[in-house]
């Protein structure tokens, strides 16, 4: 350590030295002038220097987070139609989307039958008078297995309309475009689904525009999605499916946005999507949906399961105004229709014509897009990239820290190497605290609304707990050569490493079921860290051999090593104007080496941004997810902190480094952040609680069973008038996973049927008309008798069923024996599964036509419990005014209740297919 009078005189030295300069005008003195405006500006900014670094961390965040604005903007990076033809096309289709979504729609209404002939009527007109393509809008009748429960089985009566435009080459296979047209009860299906038919009608007109495509075109604009993907289902039972292989899905599973590609059943076929002009996709849903996050599912999955190749196209968020009246035509752009209209004709054009490269039609596909850029790759050549990576940068970058710390100077010490862990590992668990033990349990619900607020003010608390450990970590003594930067880097890119390695064996090895689609962006992560790490470690090693003495004679550091910079920079001097004598020694020795911000520059911004961008569709895509479960508000939370830490992680090698001032700011921001956390309210108008509404008649009284989390559901009902006029109760139950369901009876009877006994809205009538003694299978007819109707669930439970009958005609029944497996047909449906058949779902298109079922079913050999017991629930979703003697009332006046006086932070959803239902009981016992 420099004593005092060595540090007197190295001051005189450098006083003299300076006067010398004053003094004589020679060509030492010229090149020891002051360094012009731009040499000093140029260290200024690029020296490392607090303000400096704390500069480029804010421009970072700034432009990160704006150019993600403007990725997932709908205004900005999308621009409407300049031509007039283009034009032409999105204004009839945004009139179709007016027409559609005019009323509530869903298979058992009016309205819905009222949007089938009005697309029915546009498709004919569209199409008329071209001789290659065929309209087949026929009524079909068939019984088959659910895509979900193999003990499940449905009957449905479809009324799709499907319109086949003929290609000129018949060897090409052929493509299918299809939407649905139904709504929930509850939804006016602006996005879900009217954008898809809207677009639909669109492409069609733009098809017959134009001369006859090469390869077969078919639309099918399908009904009865929303509660079994029935519309799909019959189209695989269709003679024209057999006419197509790859096929676009069109559907809409938030109410807004930008329409993402969702999934895709190959990367054959997912290349091609970057033929249309506004691509935005990524594969982080797709995996989602494969892995089971995302329990909604769409026709994509009976089509692929079908063993068509093709695409899901779909609307994400907001989720909570999704299948509620809030999905109306006031809360649309046309620039959403616009979006997924454009795409699907440019997709369809491209396909339509071109001749399909089916290779990698095995293979998943992982993608994703940036700026109205696509980007696309087969798993295999992602799994090869990463084992490249995993393999060769730990061998590589191990044999030059060896020769780093061997031969060149490269010490660590205990706070340097424990850095990186511990603190991220203390961060974790503090963080993790607070969000659970402390935000969680006072305001739980909060990211339905405020979800970056809770990540912003984690986020600050990460940043001060690492500034904390990072100052305490990197103390250094003068001449040590302990590069901070540098080996946490290194370390931060091992921690990307072993992520990357639980990826590779977790999806490509272990277990091949999973789905790691989504995660191209952490190979990216590791790459840039990786590659900043070996470029400072091949400084190091191709650098001359150093001592801390031959520094002091004023060698310089290698580009990529920064150390001289980091221990002798002039940052320590920004927060005070005296300067003592070991801060003049500095600047006497101080490097002018700016290999910081390179290091910066690699790793930082882009993965900033990556992190930020991925964070902010996981976090738009699953928040709204918290209302639904306890399950749900767990995962919620554990994304929130996984987001607001890895933000962080980019940026702990320079965490060190940043200005007080920005920790002083970071520091209010989580202060405020958390007040801010205990006083908000957890949802408003733009962001509302969902609320499930379900009416059932029981004999001569109704209730009102309504839907939500605990806790949130009683006061909002206490407002009602009907409740608050009247002498009943509202009583609460527990659901699980953290729902509950609150009850109430009602003096707001439906008006479907001018009666209030539940018996004239459904009976079901027994009639043991045959038996059949082959097998001990008995046969037993069920009528059931459901005015105005078009949906009802049968279970059934004591015994097993193996068969079942819907009759059209008299025709003779067959003995069980006869009937084949699955579905047969004679006139009557008939269904045979020897496994059993626990329940069937009904859909009928004619409101005033019964059901007339037949049961083959074997009796249980204990006498006591030899009954069939049989479960009908009936349901009514038509909201259409009714009129009894003259007199226009409203169809389920309870439901129009809780729309009127609920306040604006609650929207309402059905709870299940209808929105009134009625239940019987009825016993079969053999004899």
């Amino acid at each position: 350590m420099t004593d005092t009078g060595e540090s007197n005189s190295l001051r005189n030295s450098v006083n003299n030295s300076s006067h010398n300069q004053s003094n004589h005008n020679t060509k030492s003195n010229h090149n020891h002038k002051e360094p012009n405006f731009i040499v000093k500006f140029f260290r200024e900014v690029f020296g490392y220097r607090k303000t400096s670094l704390s500069l480029f961390v804010i421009l970072t965040a700034v432009i990160a987070i704006s150019l993600s604005y403007y990725e997932n903007s709908l205004d900005y990076s999308i621009n409407l139609p300049d031509n007039i033809f283009e034009k032409d096309l999105l204004d009839k289709s945004w009139l179709d989307l007016e027409i559609i979504s005019k009323n509530e729609h869903p298979y058992a209404s009016i309205a819905n039958d009222e949007v089938h002939d009005y697309i029915k009527s546009e498709v004919q007109r569209v199409t008329k008078g071209i001789n290659y393509v065929t309209i087949d809008a026929n009524t079909t009748k068939f019984l088959n297995h659910t895509y979900f429960e193999s003990k499940e089985v449905f009957y449905f009566e479809s009324n799709n309309i499907l319109v086949k435009v003929k290609g000129k080459n018949p060897s090409l296979p052929g493509y299918l475009l299809s939407a649905h047209y139904d709504s929930v009860p509850t939804s006016f299906g602006v996005t879900d689904d009217g954008m898809g038919i809207a677009s639909l009608l669109g492409v069609l007109r733009y098809i017959s525009s134009q001369k006859q495509p090469e390869r077969t075109i078919v639309f099918n604009f399908n009904n009865d999605e929303e509660f079994g993907l029935y519309g799909a289902a019959a189209f695989v039972e269709h003679p024209w499916f057999n006419d197509v292989k790859y096929f676009l899905n069109l559907e809409g599973t938030g109410a807004g946005g930008k329409a993402i590609l969702f999934r895709g059943t190959d990367y054959g076929i997912v290349k091609y999507f970057n033929q249309v002009r506004y691509p935005y996709a990524t594969s982080i849903f797709q995996q989602g949906f494969n892995n089971g996050y995302i329990h909604s599912e769409t026709d994509y999955k009976i089509y692929h399961e079908a063993g068509l190749r093709g695409l899901d196209l779909a609307f994400f968020k907001p989720r909570d105004i999704y299948h509620t009246s809030l999905d109306n035509i006031k809360n649309v752009q046309i620039k959403s229709l616009w979006h997924m209209l454009s795409n699907s004709i440019d997709f369809t054009k491209f396909i339509s014509n071109e001749n399909i490269d089916d290779s990698g039609d095995s293979e998943s596909a992982i993608y994703f897009s940036s700026f109205n850029s696509f980007f696309s790759l087969p798993s295999s050549r992602l799994f090869t990239i990463n084992i490249i990576l995993l393999l060769l940068f730990p061998i590589v970058n191990g044999i030059l820290i060896f020769t780093a710390l061997k031969y060149r100077n490269l010490e660590l010490t205990a706070g340097s190497f424990l850095f990186v862990p511990v603190s991220l590992f203390v961060t974790a668990l503090i963080v993790s605290f607070i969000t659970n033990q402390i935000f969680k349990s006072i305001n739980p619900l909060l990211p339905s609304s405020s979800p970056y607020l809770l990540v912003s003010t984690i986020s600050s608390f990460s940043i001060l707990i690492f500034y904390f450990f990072s100052n305490l970590s990197s103390y250094n003594t003068y001449g040590n050569y302990n590069d901070f930067k540098l080996i946490c880097i290194i370390e931060v890119s091992f921690i990307y490493w072993l992520l990357l390695v639980f990826s590779v064996v977790n999806g490509f090895v272990s277990d091949k079921s999973k789905d790691h689609t989504g995660e191209i962006g952490l190979t990216v992560l590791f790459f840039l860290e990786t590659i900043t790490s070996f470029l400072g470690l091949l400084a190091w090693a191709l650098s001359s051999r150093k001592k801390i003495e031959s520094t002091e004679e004023g060698e310089d550091e290698p580009l990529l090593n920064g150390n001289l910079e980091e221990r002798y920079s002039s940052d320590e001097n920004e927060d005070s104007d005296e300067q003592d004598t070991s801060s003049q020694i500095k600047q006497v020795f101080q490097s002018y080496s700016y290999d910081w911000s390179l290091q910066y520059l690699l790793t930082v911004p882009l993965s900033f941004f990556i992190i930020y961008n991925s964070g902010w569709l996981l976090i738009e895509g699953v928040n709204k997810t918290i209302q639904e479960s306890l399950s749900g508000e767990e995962t919620v939370y554990f994304i929130l902190q996984a987001v607001a830490i890895a933000l962080i992680v980019p940026m702990i090698p320079f965490i060190q480094k940043f200005n007080r001032i920005i920790i002083f700011l970071v520091l209010i921001t989580s202060l405020i952040g958390s007040f801010i956390i205990s006083i908000k309210e957890p949802f408003n108008e733009e962001n509302p609680m969902k609320l499930r509404f379900t009416q059932v008649l029981d004999k001569n009284q109704t209730y009102v069973n309504v839907y939500g989390r605990q806790g949130h559901v009683k006061e909002t009902l206490k407002s009602l008038p009907s409740v608050q006029q009247s002498n009943f109760k509202i009583s609460c139950s527990k659901l699980v996973d953290g729902n509950e369901v609150c009850t109430y009876e009602t003096n707001l009877h439906p008006n479907i049927k001018p009666t209030r006994s539940s018996q004239d809205y459904l009976d079901v009538i027994v009639k043991n008309t045959t038996k059949s003694k082959a097998f001990g299978i008995n046969f037993d007819e069920i009528k059931i008798i459901a005015p105005k109707n078009r949906q009802c669930n049968i279970e059934f439970s004591g015994t097993e069923v193996k068969a079942i009958i819907l009759k059209n005609s008299s025709k003779e029944i067959p003995p069980f024996k006869k009937l084949p497996d699955g579905f047969s047909e004679d006139k009557n449906y008939y269904y045979k599964d020897v496994h059993g058949i626990n329940k069937l779902y009904l859909n009928k298109l004619n409101y005033d036509s019964n059901y007339d079922l037949g049961l083959y079913w074997i009796p249980s050999i204990d006498d006591e419990t030899n009954v069939l017991d049989i479960k009908v629930d009936c349901f009514w979703a038509d909201l259409s005014p009714v009129s009894y003697e003259g007199e226009v009332k409203s169809a389920i006046p309870a439901y129009d209740e809780l729309l009127h006086y609920t306040p604006n932070h609650i929207s309402i959803a059905n709870r299940d297919r209808g929105l009134v239902l009625v239940s019987k009981k009825v016993k079969v016992k053999s004899s």
